[in-house]
């Protein structure tokens, strides 16, 4: 089994870009809108960084990871998910390098600090590596992390080094271009180059559930449920509190049913993140069949939702709507987010 844990001298060649990379405090100069690319040799995925910063609350370098990451970044930058917005931790998709006070630090940080005879002093001196995957918390770096984030912080002060001198280097020439830093081997010897890149096409991993329609089940709820003026609220999210699952805590997804009006929850089921597509249409079914109601209008928020249930919802001849906002959700889960705090 391939050993995933760095080794010393790996978090070393870390740390010591970290310092190196704190001393030369590249926000006095660089804006949190500047962004490129740093290539990753072992898989060729291109890591997009930014420098967070330049309002001197937090001094950070993330590393979005492929074209995944960046649209989780994008998304965020163009408001699309506000600041304070609890779906802004599920949709980052990066390896990240921010400076801390030591009372921040996990024991683990510590412990590979003192090992490697390392201090820090003053405010935000204290660096912490974290990688913040879609619907996981947030997790030390492995041992391909760490070698990665080297190279990215090491690639990172050259382009800001370069900035200084040339504001115009990030750009392209023509839209939605990025400078990408990628390792050139010629003639033995490894350069790294710049490359004006678009993103990669974005690889669906996250196909829409296919699996026949229940023809009896459609049948029995045509001849049990009956046809309602009620208004449903339906979602799915993730929770605030992690649970483990494997070697890292995990968000499970919360799947709420609501009746609009009347703001009663009909069912709360937490699901697995890999199988939560299924459950939810699960969920969806078992509720109208234990309601013996066949609501009017059904309010989603994703596309994803209305995909999913759509079949059932065709064939019961329910309305379903794609709203921006369900407002009796959003309540309910900011209390439970409270209640769980």
């Amino acid at each position: 089994m391939k050993d995933l844990k760095p080794s010393m001298r790996e978090w070393k060649a870390l740390y010591e870009a970290a310092a190196e990379f704190r001393k030369a405090a590249p926000w006095e100069w660089v804006k949190e809108t500047d962004v490129f690319g740093v290539r990753n040799p072992k898989t060729g995925e291109v890591g997009y960084c930014c420098l967070m910063g330049e309002m001197g609350e937090m001094l950070a370098l993330a590393v979005y990871e492929g074209t995944e990451g960046l649209q989780g970044y994008l998304k965020i930058r163009r408001g699309q998910i506000k600041p304070g917005n609890p779906d802004a931790l599920y949709v980052q998709k990066c390896l990240m390098l921010s400076f801390e006070n030591k009372k921040l630090l996990q024991e683990d940080d510590l412990e590979i600090i003192d090992e490697l005879g390392l201090a820090f002093r003053g405010r935000n001196a204290w660096p912490v590596f974290r990688s913040y995957k879609p619907g996981y918390f947030p997790w030390f770096l492995n041992r391909d992390e760490v070698s990665y984030m080297t190279l990215a912080l090491r690639q990172a002060m050259t382009v800001f080094s370069r900035m200084k001198h040339n504001r115009e280097l990030l750009n392209g020439p023509r839209k939605n271009l990025y400078l990408v830093r990628t390792l050139d081997p010629k003639g033995g010897k490894a350069d790294w180059e710049d490359e004006w890149q678009t993103p990669a096409p974005i690889e669906k991993n996250g196909e829409i559930l296919d699996e026949p329609v229940n023809e009896i089940k459609i049948q029995k709820l045509k001849k049990t449920a009956k046809p309602a003026t009620a208004v449903w609220e339906i979602d799915f999210f993730h929770t605030p509190t992690p649970v483990m699952q494997g070697e890292r805590p995990v968000f499970p997804y919360a799947i709420m049913i609501m009746d609009h009006d009347t703001r009663f929850i009909f069912d709360m089921h937490l699901a697995a993140s890999p199988a939560y597509q299924g459950e939810f249409l699960g969920t969806f079914l078992d509720c109208l069949e234990q309601t013996s109601i066949i609501p009017l209008e059904i309010l989603v928020r994703k596309n994803e939702a209305a995909l999913l249930i759509g079949p059932y919802t065709n064939r019961l001849n329910i309305k379903v709507s794609l709203v921006k906002k369900l407002h009796g959700i959003d309540h309910a889960r900011r209390e439970m987010e409270k209640h769980l705090k």
